[in-house]
């Protein structure tokens, strides 16, 4: 996935005005700052800019002068994804509960008897539950999020694609759905821990 248009501009700005504030990049721009602030964490977690408190944000050109970037649009999340933690949809919020803690995650995929994608559990979803309800044995569909208010990602995507999701919607964890049109197949989940560890190997070598 390219850059938008959006962001190619914030990044001329930068480069020309350096250290520069989000206020003065949006001025530039003629926007307001929470206008672009997704174009704006999306950069920084790219690695294109730098941002420094109190200072503004630098253009870190060593990044894209060795076509790490273009590593990592050019990375699919299938080859980078971990294995996907599931529940049935008929699952008790107390069993997801134990799977979440025991598989230290915070997001659990809820599957139908075909083992399509149905829903997604959270831990702040089963604490809700837990606290408000007392009822550790209803089924864990009473506190899911349900499919089509998921956000997923498909295999054929890369991990940019990823980033700006989660960052867009201010997620954790992506479920990774087969490319195939109409399948609900987890295949497998990518975290923003997964992306981090991926740019930190990038940055590294």
């Amino acid at each position: 996935m390219e850059l938008s248009n959006r962001e190619k501009k914030i990044i001329k700005i930068v480069k020309n005005y350096e250290p520069i504030t989000g206020d003065d990049i949006a001025k530039e721009l003629s926007l307001s700052k929470s206008t672009i602030r997704t174009e704006l964490s999306i950069l920084v977690k790219l690695g294109i800019l730098e941002s420094k408190t109190n200072v503004g944000y630098f253009y870190n050109s060593a990044f894209l002068d060795n076509n790490k970037y273009d590593v990592l649009k050019d990375t699919k999340v299938e080859e980078v994804m971990g294995l996907p933690i599931t529940s049935k949809i008929t699952d008790s919020i107390s069993e997801v509960v134990s799977r979440l803690f025991l598989h230290d995650v915070g997001t659990v995929f809820i599957l139908d008897s075909s083992n399509n994608l149905v829903g997604v559990v959270s831990r702040k979803d089963m604490l809700k539950m837990l606290v408000a309800n007392n009822s550790n044995s209803l089924p864990v569909a009473m506190a899911m999020t349900r499919v089509p208010n998921v956000i997923y990602i498909t295999t054929g995507e890369t991990l940019t694609d990823a980033l700006r999701k989660i960052i867009t919607h201010e997620i954790d964890c992506l479920p990774v759905i087969s490319h195939e049109e109409g399948s609900k197949k987890v295949l497998g989940r990518i975290s923003k821990t997964t992306i981090t560890r991926f740019l930190l190997d990038i940055l590294e070598e």
